[in-house]
């Protein structure tokens, strides 16, 4: 079966995670679902304990593809700590997103669940509370971390489990999760006192405290596959959508530099993506009539889509899951992008970094970069985070046209 990569947040999710990130207040009030769950748990029945031959492993990771993409790095080494002689690892996901993992052959069973719409919706948030409730398990990992009130520490709350681990950043200065809150759910706190760790390294850190204590931080690149798309011998790709409005850089300007690309170098333009995107692309399109393009939006599965990125002469892109797997597959890519999470999700900065492909990050630093998307001037953004918006045509090309001249052969 051919399962289409998916549009997996909802247009209510979507404006929901907006409506947050302009506020961030509100991501404080989550708190407030402690004790709405404590209600809904009252008519689940906490599962009976079972003599297994293995040891149950439960391991949640709600995050979208991106993340997905820099955690398996990671995680495709947490079999060295429980191997699969002695241990069974369930991984739950968020649906529509399984098949990398499934992919990376790590885990005994992976369940893909609606997570972004059991947030709020209290019909699915006790849909959930039943699967995880539907067996005991000996462990509990939680590489999220408690540093926000997500739904990974309400899932760790609700499963049963002799021992809960996560991971906390005492480097950021404000914590949205109660430190009575969380100190009740886990029965280990791994402590990272490190400022400014990429997510790549701070996954690291978690493997680190579990007791893989020589794991060295490398990407990881997906293996390559055969795909039953026909595609140009050369292309790029631009990716002019994100998942919220806040990331997308004004598509005239990616318009600007696909005209520069093409008078530069007569290559095909690809686009790809999923229906999620469509509006983006079509804008673009309308811009750049004459230049020849090919459009694959909506055609390819997540596999293949990774296989799509993998086979390109460069990326440009906003902050998106393109970038990650760009980044992790060592494919050449220029990002476009504020600096609201810049040391953690854009920067790739760690310990032997210098033997990878470095991206190309086109940003405008700012004294308050790192400001984990509580943005004090985005009430003069008109829409999008005004480190982005203040990105010029002439400062984007000036670094995307180094990047072809060295990258492209």
């Amino acid at each position: 079966m051919n399962h289409k990569k998916e549009n997996y947040m909802s247009n209510f999710s979507l404006k929901l995670y907006n409506i947050c990130q302009k506020y961030p207040i509100f991501r404080s009030f989550k708190v407030i679902l402690y004790f709405v769950d404590a209600v809904l748990l009252l008519f689940i029945r906490k599962p009976k304990k079972v003599e297994q031959k293995k040891k149950e492993i439960f391991v949640m990771y709600n995050y979208a593809f991106g993340d997905g993409v820099i955690f398996l790095c990671s995680f495709r080494h947490i079999r060295e700590l429980y191997p699969n002689s002695d241990y069974n690892i369930t991984f739950i996901c968020q649906k529509g997103l399984q098949s990398i993992y499934e992919d990376a052959n790590i885990f005994d069973e992976v369940i893909p669940f609606n997570l972004t719409g059991a947030t709020f919706n209290l019909k699915e948030r006790f849909k959930l509370f039943k699967i995880l409730r539907s067996k005991r398990y000996d462990i509990v990992l939680d590489p999220i971390g408690a540093n926000e009130c997500t739904t990974n520490v309400f899932m760790s709350r609700a499963l049963c489990s002799y021992e809960k681990i996560t991971i906390l950043d005492k480097t950021i200065s404000k914590q949205l999760c109660p430190k009575w809150l969380y100190k009740k759910i886990y029965t280990k706190i791994i402590e990272v006192n490190t400022p400014n760790l990429s997510l790549i390294e701070f996954y690291s850190e978690f493997l680190r405290g579990l007791g893989l204590n020589e794991f060295k931080v490398k990407l990881e690149p997906f293996k390559s596959r055969k795909i039953d798309i026909k595609l140009p011998e050369k292309y790029y790709i631009v990716f002019p959508s994100a998942s919220t409005l806040l990331k997308r850089w004004p598509v005239e300007r990616y318009a600007a530099i696909v005209k520069k690309i093409y008078e530069k170098t007569k290559m095909p333009i690809l686009f790809c993506g999923t229906k999620s995107d469509l509006a983006s692309i079509e804008e673009l399109k309308e811009l750049i009539a004459d230049i020849p393009y090919y459009d694959i939006v909506g055609q390819t599965n997540l596999l293949d889509f990774i296989e799509v990125i993998k086979r390109a002469q460069f990326v440009i892109t906003n902050d998106t899951s393109t970038y990650h797997i760009a980044v992790v597959n060592e494919v050449p890519v220029a990002i476009i992008t504020g600096g609201y999470t810049y040391d953690r999700y854009v920067s790739y900065e760690f310990e032997g970094n210098n033997n990878f492909r470095k991206p190309y990050i086109i940003v405008n630093k700012m004294p308050c970069f790192n400001c984990d998307n509580r943005c004090v001037k985005l009430s003069t953004g008109n829409g999008l985070w005004p480190c982005l918006n203040d990105i010029t045509v002439d400062y984007a090309w000036s670094i995307i046209e180094k990047m072809i001249d060295k990258e492209v052969k």
